[in-house]
């Protein structure tokens, strides 16, 4: 009798493993996927060519300027043939253009502020026929339409990084009331035409929304940029709570972010992820509207860190999750591939270090672009630890660091499925723990293999 239970035993045992599928490694490099619009990135650059990467790495919404000096060089004469291709380039693959607009046309600004990219147009009226021209162009409303159009442009934005009256990325080197009417002119232009459109405040740099969180949260932290390893600009804590930063923030920020018409706030995401929370709350708050990210990137040697290839990895899902945790809709990846134009502290963020050289964010991005549906909401679960609520039901756990071990023991008891980084150069994810590090980023839960097959 003894010896048939024991057969018994091994037959069911069997019949189980037979039954249960197979814990099974992932490779993201081999992973199809598809642009998805709660992934974004800025910044792609202007040979198509290389677009094919936006898409391969999952992600749905993309940020090109709309300059004046290139696509009005002279009063009425109107040159789309650069911004339509990149347009073009972005929805021939599925990809929602987001477009920027810069006032830095000679012939039309006030010489006095063109050390900055958002120089102050002499004639509002005249920027107003120009934002009005663009939106025109890519509002599909089967009038004046850009040829090959497949869809509407969603997204305006203007006043990039405007707190800086030096910011040469953007900045604005008029006054509050002149930059209030700015920001007004163009929400109004991007409406008459598009009133289904969102308009974007320009967004607040991320030393500046550091400040920010200083003085007006009262936030014990150090504020930083590097321009390289030997120099930097630090903002010493009585500094930021001292009379100058507090009338720059009571006479120019906080009028801007009450009194200008638009639609969603921004504030630029770099540095130490674990501030990101409380800067994306923190411009809610003052800007009483909702709030998104329009650049976005890590990891940064601001602060004295140096890339690595989990870090980089970590980096995009770290920070992606931190926003739509945020219920924002997306943030915009600071860039596509790595080159001249980066400060010192986000050189290396970029996704690609070349043509078909993908790094680990691009991983990453693939991997959420698979768990995040367009339903999905995600919630934070204490320190260093996501969950992806999706909208057909399941649940994505995300850990790291401290709360990786954790996760995993919990996986473990319930008998989830789990998958955790490996080797973040290939994009490799292991069923076994025993195989990741300690601190290496866990998913575990219901299903997760199905959502990550080829």
């Amino acid at each position: 009798m003894t010896r048939l239970r024991t057969c018994a035993a091994l037959l069911a045992a069997l019949a189980m493993a037979w039954a249960a599928p197979a814990a099974a490694d992932v490779d993201l490099s081999r992973l199809a996927v598809t642009p998805n619009p709660r992934l974004g990135l800025a910044f792609p650059g202007s040979q198509t060519r290389y677009y094919d990467a936006i898409s391969q790495a999952g992600i749905g919404v993309t940020r090109l300027s709309a300059a004046w000096s290139r696509t009005e060089p002279r009063p009425g004469r109107f040159d789309f043939a650069g911004l339509d291709e990149r347009v073009k380039g972005l929805q021939d693959r599925g990809i929602h253009p987001f477009l920027t607009f810069e006032s830095d046309a000679d012939w039309a600004t006030d010489p006095a502020t063109r050390k900055v990219k958002n120089a102050r147009p002499v004639d509002l009226g005249q920027w107003q026929q120009f934002v009005r021209r663009v939106v025109d162009r890519y509002d599909a409303d089967g009038s004046n339409d850009m040829p090959g159009l497949r869809f509407p442009v969603h997204y305006y934005q203007a006043a990039n990084e405007w707190i800086s009256d030096s910011n040469r990325s953007g900045g604005w080197a008029g006054s509050t009331a002149e930059l209030i009417a700015y920001v007004d002119a163009t929400h109004d232009a991007v409406a008459a035409e598009d009133p289904d459109a969102t308009f974007v405040m320009g967004g607040i740099a991320a030393f500046n929304a550091d400040i920010l969180l200083v003085q007006q949260a009262r936030q014990n932290i150090h504020v930083r940029q590097s321009w390289s390893r030997s120099s930097e600009t630090v903002m010493a804590r009585d500094e930021m709570l001292g009379p100058e930063i507090a009338a720059i923030i009571r006479d120019r920020v906080l009028p801007v972010l009450a009194n200008s018409r638009y639609d969603i706030s921004s504030v630029h995401l770099y540095g130490p992820e674990t501030r990101d929370a409380a800067r994306l709350d923190l411009v809610r708050r003052l800007s009483g509207r909702p709030v998104l990210s329009s650049e976005c990137g890590g990891p940064t040697r601001d602060y004295g860190g140096e890339y690595t290839p989990e870090g980089h990895f970590r980096a995009v899902i770290h920070r992606n999750l931190n926003v739509l945790a945020a219920g924002a809709p997306f943030c915009l990846w600071f860039r596509l591939g790595e080159g001249e134009g980066a400060t010192f502290g986000n050189a290396r963020t970029a996704l690609y270090e070349g043509p078909g050289r993908p790094k680990p964010g691009v991983f990453a991005y693939r991997a959420l672009s698979r768990l995040i549906d367009r339903q999905a909401t995600v919630r934070q679960d204490g320190a260093l630890r996501f969950e992806i609520r999706r909208g057909d039901g399941g649940r994505i756990s995300v850990g790291w660091g401290s709360a990786a071990a954790g996760l995993r023991d919990e996986a473990r008891a319930a008998g989830t499925e789990l998958l955790c980084l490996a080797d973040p150069d290939r994009g490799l994810l292991a069923s076994d723990p025993g195989r990741c590090g300690a601190g290496a980023i866990t998913f575990t839960g219901s299903g997760l293999n199905a959502l990550l097959s080829p």
